[in-house]
């Protein structure tokens, strides 16, 4: 089964909609109720097996209840994966103490608490796919450096316990994100980004979903420790896209 955090937004519905699609049994973890109900209805409709988890945790004790209840139904989770936070970016002297705070809090050790309380299980029973979300700001763009700082440290932190667990099963991946298209943004934006992107083109919730569908599955048992750009080609611009 998989538990995908932040599964109330675009990219998290449409994980949600790709694993159920491959048959997995599904908890859907956010702050949005609302939204996680009617993606489980949606879902349970179409014959999935799923449950709601309404949580803005950031709080390791917050986290690990969380993480209780999903067992407490499931018995056990096979996947996670972590869509990413949303966080604002801003140029530094902008940047106030409560932002840094919310920066790491969110972007980084939320997803190390649900790393911590999901993964040793993972590693007891012998197999583990864990998909962290992230985006192109890990890269350390100008004016970013808060998020910057979370996302690289995702990033460490996805490496570090990838090694950690290969030899008991459990592969560890980042998928990073490049310009994802939405409803709310305006036509004259959507083509000013769209010009900035290799492929000219943005990117969809889909898109990032089959990425994530692939390394969740046992055909990538081979992957592990790894970042998969899914931005366009965006990424070949850095020289740090590693």
């Amino acid at each position: 089964m998989a538990l995908i955090v932040n599964a109330d937004d675009a990219v998290g519905e449409a994980v949600a909609l790709r694993l159920a699609g491959s048959g997995v049994q599904l908890a859907l973890a956010g702050a949005d109720a609302g939204r996680l109900d009617k993606l489980a209805s949606q879902l349970a409709g179409k014959g999935a097996t799923v449950m709601a988890v309404a949580t803005a945790a950031v709080e390791a004790g917050a986290i690990r209840d969380s993480v209780a209840q999903v067992k407490a139904r499931y018995g056990r989770i096979d996947v996670l994966v972590h869509n990413e936070s949303a966080l604002a970016a801003k140029p530094l002297p902008e940047i106030s103490d409560a932002d840094v705070g919310a920066a790491l809090d969110t972007g980084l050790a939320a997803p190390f608490h649900y790393l911590r309380a999901v993964v040793p299980g993972m590693r007891e029973a012998g197999f583990g796919r864990v998909v962290n979300i992230s985006d192109l700001r890990y890269l350390g763009l100008a004016n970013t450096s808060s998020v910057a700082a979370a996302r690289s440290g995702l990033f460490g932190l996805t490496r570090a316990l990838a090694l950690e667990s290969a030899r008991d099963g459990v592969t560890v991946n980042t998928v990073v994100m490049g310009d994802v298209d939405s409803e709310t943004t305006p036509a004259a934006e959507r083509e000013k980004l769209a010009g900035g992107i290799p492929v000219k083109r943005l990117g969809t919730p889909a898109d990032i979903a089959n990425a994530v569908g692939f390394l969740a599955a046992d055909s990538s048992k081979y992957v592990t420790g790894q970042t998969l750009f899914v931005c366009g080609g965006k990424s070949a611009y850095f020289s740090m896209s590693i």
